[in-house]
């Protein structure tokens, strides 16, 4: 067997470089862009009165075209009660110049609404009133504290699966850890925000907190047999450059462009922003739909795992040809996944392969000769079955001393102990003996 040529710079540098590239232009594309300039899109607001609010619609639409949505309630009551309920980010009274708001949506929020019905409450005559419907809590005065705890809780579980892929770990004890980390940081994340006043004592907030761990963590994780080395680029973006814009966390979704309006009831960073802010500030009110939205991501990525675990043993189970180890790999593919560069530079893979071809004594490929090869402990690490051509390939075998065992119906057993060290193993050829011809003699 010939040596596999090297790969040539540019495709390594390309294949190095890639992510970091990935990343730079991402959050040109997702922060700079929908963040840098923050103005109305769709934004929900009741006004007082129909002929007030069709005045004001129609006013918005000529200077802001699609910037407001704006609606009509017959009184302040009606006013508070779609800000409570979440169905309107503020509400106007024309005959009072009262601005009703809700601070815990966003500061940024308050500040554009100040702007616009300052000089829209002194044309009528009034001074601004400002009513604060929602106050966030005493420690997150900008209220942008939730999203600090809640990307503490985001991001972690995307780097928890990197280091796992090269653990010398089995699935389940990969699973058992993603699981272990996340109620970490749930607690962790709880603990702190509590005693700096972010947040106020509820419990189930730590079930939000959860719940978003394990929707990233075991999404990413069964991503890895799909997207393989593109996974940083795959899970970063999905789960970081996409949702943290439409979160509406740092800046409301009322104020970023339509495309992460879009994403927001989707993302599993919006659903715990929105399940958090439910139960702290409204009453409950749309926390079971974004904490359903989290379950059901937690439901994609069990999914995922378990639907490739299922469909590696049923391979295993009908290709005679499938390696099957007794390694400390079980997660498919794990070796081919590059690591997050910016956490640590890829690693070069040492290929410590055995390979040749079984043969009998006049030099006939033996097909299906099976070939055993454990450790100098006995312990078994790989068996496969030699192709059509009597030939085999095992990779990533322990450096030391490899014991292998080949048989094949009518033949006589052979066994070599074979030196197995860094870098390629030379070819090693196998041949057996006709069991009738040993029997004779």
């Amino acid at each position: 067997m010939t040596e596999p040529q090297p790969p040539s710079t540019v495709r390594t540098l390309v294949n190095t470089l890639w992510f970091p590239a990935f990343f730079i232009c991402g959050f040109m594309l997702c922060y700079l862009l929908p963040l840098h300039a923050p103005k109305p899109h769709d934004m929900s607001v009741v006004v007082v009165g129909d002929q007030a609010a069709h005045q004001l619609a129609t006013s918005f639409e000529a200077k802001m075209p699609g910037g407001f949505d704006i609606s009509a309630v017959p009184d302040e009551a009606g006013a508070r009660n779609a800000i409570t309920q979440r169905e309107a980010v503020a509400g106007y009274d024309p005959q009072t110049g009262e601005l009703l708001y809700a601070k815990a949506n966003g500061s940024a929020l308050m500040m554009i609404l100040q702007q616009i019905f300052t000089p829209i409450a002194s044309a009528s005559g009034h001074h601004l009133v400002l009513t604060d419907l929602a106050p966030s809590a005493p420690g997150d005065v900008m209220g942008t504290g939730l999203l600090y705890c809640l990307l503490a809780m985001n991001i972690p579980p995307y780097v928890t699966v990197m280091m796992l892929l090269r653990a010398e770990l089995r699935t389940r004890q990969k699973l058992a850890a993603l699981v272990g980390v996340g109620a970490f940081a749930a607690v962790v994340c709880y603990s702190a925000a509590l005693s700096m006043g972010v947040i106020y004592n509820d419990p189930l907030l730590l079930v939000v907190g959860f719940l978003l761990t394990q929707a990233v963590g075991w999404t990413t994780f069964g991503l890895v047999p799909f997207v393989k080395q593109f996974l940083p680029g795959v899970a970063m973006g999905t789960f970081v450059l996409l949702s943290m814009p439409s979160s509406s966390g740092a800046i409301p979704k009322e104020l970023v462009p339509p495309f992460f309006q879009a994403l927001h009831p989707f993302l599993p960073l919006g659903q715990a922003v929105d399940a958090m802010r439910g139960i702290l500030y409204f009453d409950g009110v749309g926390a079971p739909r974004a904490i359903l939205g989290l379950c059901c991501w937690c439901a994609f990525g069990v999914a995922l795992v378990g639907g490739h675990q299922w469909w590696v043993r049923r391979k295993a189970g009908t290709d005679p040809e499938v390696v099957t180890t007794a390694g400390t790999y079980e997660h498919e593919d794990d070796g081919d996944v590059i690591v997050d560069p910016i956490l640590e530079a890829p690693k070069p893979r040492k290929h410590r392969t055995l390979a040749g071809t079984v043969r009998d004594e006049r030099g006939t490929p033996i097909p299906g000769a099976i070939l055993t090869m454990t450790d100098q402990s006995g312990q078994q690490l790989a068996r496969v079955v030699a192709s059509t051509g009597g030939e085999y390939e095992v990779h990533d075998l322990p450096e030391g001393f490899v014991t292998v065992v080949v048989s094949a119906q009518g033949r006589e057993p052979a066994v070599d102990r074979v030196a197995v060290r860094s870098g390629r193993v030379g070819d090693r050829d196998f041949a057996l003996r006709d069991e009738r011809v040993t029997a004779r003699r």
